[in-house]
């Protein structure tokens, strides 16, 4: 340590803070004249016998506890996967970022779409939820959707045009869609708990209150005609739909099908990114789709001549649309989708 001029060393004061005991320097004049210097008086036995004063700890202070606080943080038990991760690595790196402890439960315990959270700081609790919000985010956008709402096209007419329209272009039995499930797609989900599907039922349940309105008093006769295909390339083409229209040509159809979707939107359940970040339902029915064979890799059809026939002019039969489903993607043993919610439309 560097020594200042005009402190003198070896003059020293002890001073106690909070228990422990300190050396002061005094400022005196080294250079001051020798006639007037006087020598320093002897010091007390302990003037420098202060250094193990300095280490002793103060008994009276005593560094407050931080007690253990306990949370719950909602996550779907299907999404439980992914915060446990490969071996509970990702849970373990949750944990030492955030400095928490996290407690994930089985499946047969109760409210397993929770996971309990120790913490000690409301900062540690903050950090953990930012990094959940995002770790779940990700993983609801990579899982495939669980329920759909569609309006069911049901009409003999269609389905003995359908046969027909199969048996014509010789099309495998297994891509061509079963009479049974001919629908009209308004919007998928991704549920991956009960209190979700329960949340989608009472928003479908909800929206009949506004059917009438939409309606305007009359039935929803609609016609399905015409054959498109999703790709720009008939060549290589993997789908096959029929549009849907009214009758009568008006825009009603539109409309419920698009305030139909702008519920479960606002309800925080399906999302325009998944509609072609389009605000207006696409009014088809798909016949044909090559995924449905689970073939690698993925079969496409070239369907130029099909679209030579003029079934774009063509009607695959007229129907009245009776009403509104909410449809796991699973399907029961009279290969029919499994229906959770179900409203009338006429």
């Amino acid at each position: 340590m560097q020594i200042d001029e005009g402190v003198d060393i070896v003059c020293l004061s002890i001073k106690v803070v909070n228990g422990s005991r300190y050396r002061v320097l005094c400022n005196t004049n080294i250079y001051s004249p020798p006639a007037c210097h006087k020598e320093p008086q002897a010091e007390s036995p302990d003037a420098y016998n202060d250094e193990p004063n300095t280490c002793k700890r103060d008994e009276t202070f005593k560094p407050e506890k931080v007690k253990a606080q306990y949370t719950q943080i909602e996550v779907p038990q299907g999404l439980h996967k992914y915060v446990v991760g490969k071996g509970g690595s990702v849970k373990k790196d949750l944990e030492r970022e955030s400095g928490t402890t996290i407690d994930v439960p089985r499946r047969n315990q109760k409210e397993a779409n929770y996971i309990r959270v120790m913490y000690k700081s409301e900062d540690a609790l903050t950090s953990l939820q930012l990094r959940m919000d995002g770790l779940l985010s990700s993983a609801r956008r990579r899982e495939a959707p669980t329920h759909f709402v569609c309006i069911p096209i049901r009409s003999e007419e269609i389905s003995a045009n359908l046969k027909r329209f199969r048996d014509k272009c010789e099309l495998d039995p297994h891509i061509v869609q079963i009479e049974s499930k001919l629908h009209l797609t308004i919007g998928v989900l991704k549920c991956f708990s009960q209190d979700e599907v329960k949340k989608a039922s009472e928003v479908l349940t909800s929206f009949a209150s506004k059917i009438a309105y939409l309606k305007r008093g009359k039935p929803l006769r609609a016609e399905m005609r015409g054959l498109e295909i999703m790709n720009d390339d008939p060549s290589a083409a993997n789908v096959l739909y029929a549009e849907v229209h009214l009758s009568d040509e008006s825009t009603r159809l539109q409309e419920l099908a698009d305030a139909c979707l702008e519920a479960f939107v606002d309800a925080g359940l399906m999302s325009y990114e998944q509609n072609r970040n389009c605000r207006d339902v696409k009014l088809h029915c798909t016949l044909v789709n090559t995924r449905w064979k689970q073939q690698m890799p993925r079969q496409t059809l070239d369907v130029r001549e099909m679209l030579r026939e003029d079934w774009e002019v063509k009607s695959f039969g007229k129907c009245v649309l009776e009403r509104l489903d909410l449809n796991e993607m699973t399907t029961d043993r009279n290969k029919c989708y499994v229906t959770v919610t179900s409203i009338p439309l006429v």
